[in-house]
């Protein structure tokens, strides 16, 4: 059986211990050839040093879902995100000879670039300078099953026409209730997603093939040849809709996005409270993924839809919770996303 390499991408932010458990579980996988890659989006903790304690045995992962395994060294290979991105790096011969558990690339990025070009960089690199065929962008704050690499490389090379596929998806603190089946259906009329199998019991219900509309950026994989066809992410996201906008390019160009049952992972998800940021551009991105993804006449129909429901949201937020700063981001949301030309210059390797 053939192993093609695969480059893990983890982004880090101010998030070392969920980090740390995370690389513990990936370095604990069956699949043989991979390389894993932090991108630290300049944290301002002390992630950096964690991650170097980590890699040299002086930290020691507490998990309930494995137990820690003592190990060789990790080799650390460390560059700015301006070194990789500008340079060919002459260490690459040197790290493509070291066996997949015992080496680890860091990339320290100058600014917090969001999850789209904080990813980028890292595929960039991948691409670039690594022996690669899959790319895997992996949430730092996930626990991975000992098969699961293997599962969804097994899926992505035995399927035809397959762009990314992605895991069942549980809930870290509920084990057997899963987050996501895969990824999400879309509705392009009012600009919503359905995630499949969402907050439900697995008792085997999803246990068979699926083809999402796409696949959910918390675990996916995506092979070389596509995203050197289709491009990188949109970095005009910045954070939400960033990877339905991915698929759905693939899909235009003939790639499906695919759910492999077999592949678990455990997600730390929860119901994180709103704040004017992630309504701004969850609101802004709404509607920018809708324009690029719809016709203008049905563009049109949805501007006045969205138009309607940020109005109710902003009124809402300002007369019964008397919080200006959350109305103004629907607001600011809403006319930002309608004015938001596709600027999908810088998404080609």
């Amino acid at each position: 059986m053939s192993f093609p390499r695969v480059a893990i991408i983890i982004l880090n932010w101010n998030g070392w211990k969920d980090t740390l458990e995370c690389l513990e579980s990936v370095y604990q996988i069956k699949y043989p050839e991979y390389d894993v890659i932090v991108i630290d989006n300049n944290s301002e903790d002390i992630s950096i040093e964690k991650i170097e304690d980590y890699c040299a045995g002086k930290i020691k992962v507490d998990s309930t879902f494995f137990n820690y395994q003592d190990k060789n060294p990790i080799k650390i290979f460390k560059y700015t995100n301006t070194e990789v991105e500008n340079t060919k790096l002459p260490q690459m011969d040197n790290i493509n000879s070291i066996n997949s558990q015992e080496k680890l690339t860091l990339i320290k990025n100058d600014k917090n670039y969001g999850f789209a070009w904080g990813n980028n960089i890292g595929i960039k690199h991948a691409l670039k300078n690594l022996d690669i065929e899959y790319v895997l962008l992996l949430n730092n704050d996930t626990v991975v099953d000992k098969d699961f690499l293997t599962e969804l490389v097994d899926v992505a090379k035995n399927n035809a026409n397959v762009g990314f596929v992605g895991p069942k998806v549980y809930i870290y603190n509920d084990k057997n209730t899963l987050q996501v089946a895969g990824g999400a259906k879309v509705d392009l009329k009012h600009g919503e997603v359905d995630e499949i199998a969402y907050h439900q019991l697995d008792e085997g219900q999803f246990d068979h093939f699926l083809e999402p509309d796409y696949i959910g950026g918390t675990c996916i994989l995506c092979s070389r040849e596509v995203i050197e066809k289709i491009g990188m992410l949109d970095p005009t996201y910045f954070m939400y809709w960033e990877d339905a906008d991915w698929c759905f390019r693939g899909r235009k160009h003939g790639y499906k996005s695919v759910y492999a049952f077999k592949s678990k992972i455990w997600h730390k998800y929860g119901a994180s409270s709103d704040t004017p940021f992630k309504m701004y551009y969850f609101t802004r991105n709404r509607i920018y993924f809708v324009k690029k993804n719809n016709t203008r006449r049905e563009f049109l129909r949805f501007s006045i839809f969205i138009l309607a429901v940020t109005l109710s949201k902003s009124i809402c937020q300002l007369i019964f919770k008397r919080d200006l700063k959350m109305s103004y981001a629907y607001l600011k949301g809403f006319f930002n996303g309608i004015i938001l030309s596709d600027n999908s210059t810088d998404i080609k390797v």
